[in-house]
């Protein structure tokens, strides 16, 4: 069983690269956009490899964050998700799917490719509960996301709500605000437009 790959990128395109290792077996290994965008200006790689094997045939699905590699079987754990869709997903990048997933925001779940809305409430339903979350949650990245102090944020949410906003939908855009936004009269007309 194949976990890890270390070596020479010898070709590398938006989903897939091929690895030569130091054996010199040149092994292909399927990635996502994210995972590309990492690797195009790199000629040598150490990748958390996924090793798929059926009856018919066996895949390598490449992974720069161990992180990655763990939501990816969780993912196609879950009915109608094949690996092709867990990639797609895996490109949102971790702290983006995080958020998506800890407030239950389908809308961008469903964005992806090959995901309607009864999935993508499944696949949010399936992860809200695992455990490695706690992990990332907790990183530095999920830490810089949040940008203004629990009394700000409630007092934004009781105004935005008693204008008839969905409390759900604040809480997610409070999470994600743009670092150069931190004051109330900047943030309460920022929520506004993106929720228009």
């Amino acid at each position: 069983m194949i976990s890890y790959l270390k070596w020479k990128i010898i070709e590398l395109d938006f989903l897939s690269t091929t690895i030569l290792t130091n054996g010199w077996v040149g092994y292909s290994v399927w990635i996502n956009e994210l995972t590309y965008s990492k690797l195009w200006l790199e000629s040598e790689v150490w990748m958390f490899v996924y090793h798929h094997i059926t009856e018919w045939n066996q895949s390598l699905f490449g992974f720069i964050d161990i992180e990655d590699k763990k939501i990816f079987w969780e993912l196609i754990k879950i009915s109608w998700v094949w690996w092709k869709v867990a990639m797609q997903i895996l490109s949102l990048g971790i702290e983006r799917l995080v958020i998506a997933v800890q407030w239950e925001d389908n809308k961008t779940i469903e964005w992806i490719k090959w995901i309607w809305k009864k999935m993508a409430s499944k696949i949010i339903l399936e992860l809200k509960d695992k455990d490695f979350w706690i992990s990332i949650s907790n990183s530095e990245t999920m830490t810089k996301a949040t940008t203004i102090s629990a009394d700000l944020h409630s007092s934004i949410k009781s105004t935005l709500t008693n204008m008839g906003y969905n409390p759900r939908d604040i809480d997610r855009l409070l999470w994600q605000l743009p670092e150069d936004i931190k004051e109330a009269w900047d943030i309460i007309p920022y929520i506004i437009k993106e929720l228009s």
